[in-house]
């Protein structure tokens, strides 16, 4: 009887073991013929197929939690989004006396008669969202990565709140990883004055189609949706204040007022119907209205993510580098670009076109840091002008072609934030808002030093070691 038993454990067992060695080969031939499809750098790609060939119960796994690219589920959201706000504005748009041109492609709206204004730093910004919650009659909508708990979070908050108890609409949207257990009293405390806060994508999702990987980085402010603040700065002490700090990154941000706002509004939607499982049609009034003209500002809206098919901000990055003819001015924080990009980079500094880029001398991620070495090197090479701005760590997002167009926004030149983030960005192509960003960017250089004065600082190039591991790890991340 014991050998039967026995016997019969072996064979459950057995069977078990050759169960989940079945299902491990069917996940891994899934994500490897996945892999292949999506646009992935080769070196991503290998990385991921060695893992999980050669490490299937590491490998499987971490695809689930970190390899997706793309989610079909948000992007029938997002055509919905998009269909139903299209279908409105085409029967019976709700505008202001005189709404702007607007030209669509894509996921690219283009609109005339915007009113632009540079926030030059963190002391401003910081001053106008106060000013812009005071004001707002009747929505405010914020979308943010990070919400600190801290004296900026904080306060920020309360004026929400406030807002929520005199009657004004206010929707919170937080990513869940990048405000991950920080903000549960601020949540608390919006919902309890009759504001909605939302979280985006659970760090643990457990729905199909999701992958804790895909984050959204998108910073936005909308009221009244009628004005928009958007760039690259979150809401906590380390980028906003209006008291002193040394340690403040360096950034700014845009207001816009205008028609281009009602696409900022529309990206808002889509993100926040995906993460409260609402319908667009709740949304009618926000998605129909667009708002008057307020200036003379042509400003595109490009909306860059996981709900998307394709790749529209790498897109326009890597047009721009293709298309200009004279100068091109890169900054930011990190800088990581794909093999195709960094080639187009390469071929346009050899045949003598003046590129310029612009990155902190140490940021606030030092992985980041030791991977961008080889790329820089073989910038240097080739003639590119790599300034390091030293004092403190630069966070901003910006390039300019030509002085004839200008890309701000949420967006670095990483394979995360072209590839994998929500992002969004504006393009701007008036000459006026052009000239105050340039101005913007001679201020910084003041501050900067050559990629040959920085070579000489300690510890300024990394070891073949880490150069090596970080090669080998980024890729899978």
């Amino acid at each position: 009887m014991d050998l039967l038993v026995e016997f019969l454990g072996t064979g459950v067992v057995l069977l078990f073991s050759n169960l989940v060695f079945v299902l491990g080969l069917i996940c891994a031939a899934i994500i490897i013929s996945r892999v292949s499809q999506e646009r992935r750098h080769p070196g991503h790609t290998l990385s991921w197929i060695l893992i999980v060939v050669f490490l299937p119960f590491i490998g499987v796994p971490l695809y689930l939690i970190f390899g997706g690219r793309k989610s079909r589920r948000m992007a029938r959201i997002k055509a919905k989004v998009s269909k139903y706000a299209h279908t409105l504005t085409q029967r019976e748009p709700v505008t202001g006396r005189k709404a702007g041109r607007r030209r669509a492609q894509g996921n690219i709206f283009c609109a005339k008669g915007n009113r632009f204004e540079l926030l030059v730093d963190g002391e401003v910004t910081y001053t106008r969202l106060l000013n812009e919650i005071k004001g707002a009659r009747h929505t405010i909508h914020i979308s943010t990565y990070i919400l600190g708990n801290d004296r900026c979070g904080q306060t920020l908050v309360d004026r929400l709140v406030e807002r929520a108890q005199e009657g004004v609409t206010v929707r919170l949207l937080l990513d869940s990883l990048g405000s991950w257990n920080k903000t549960r009293l601020a949540r608390l405390k919006i919902r309890q004055a009759g504001g909605e806060v939302a979280m985006f994508i659970p760090v643990l999702p457990l729905q199909s189609e999701v992958s804790s990987n895909l984050r959204n980085h998108r910073k936005i402010a909308l009221f009244d949706n009628n004005k928009a603040i958007t760039g690259g700065q979150n809401l906590d002490n380390r980028f906003l204040g209006n008291w002193p700090d040394a340690e403040r990154f360096h950034d700014f941000s845009i207001m816009t007022q205008g028609p281009a706002v009602a696409e900022i509004t529309r990206t808002f939607i889509a993100d926040w119907t995906f993460a409260t499982k609402s319908d667009p049609t709740e949304h009618r009034e926000l998605l129909q209205y667009i708002p008057e003209e307020a200036g003379a500002s042509t400003i595109e809206v490009i909306a860059s993510g996981p709900d998307i098919p394709n790749d529209p901000l790498w897109e326009r990055v890597l047009c721009l580098v293709h298309e200009f003819k004279r100068e091109l001015t890169i900054v930011t924080p990190y800088f990581i670009p794909d093999e195709l990009l960094l080639q187009s980079l390469l071929v346009k500094a050899n045949t003598g076109r003046h590129i310029q880029l612009i990155l902190p001398l140490r940021s606030n991620q030092c992985i980041a840091d030791i991977a961008r070495h080889r790329c820089l090197d073989r910038l240097n090479a080739a003639g590119v002008e790599i300034l390091f701005y030293e004092p403190k760590m630069l966070h901003a997002k910006l390039i300019i072609a030509d002085d004839s167009v200008a890309l701000t926004g949420s967006a670095n030149i990483d394979f995360r934030s072209l590839f994998v983030n929500f992002e969004i960005a504006l393009a701007h192509q008036s000459e006026s808002d052009i000239a105050a960003l340039n101005a913007w960017v001679e201020g910084t250089k003041h501050s900067c030093i050559s990629y040959e004065e920085a070579s000489k600082t300690a510890d300024f190039i990394p070891s073949k070691i880490s150069q090596d591991l970080v090669q080998f790890i980024v890729p899978i991340l």
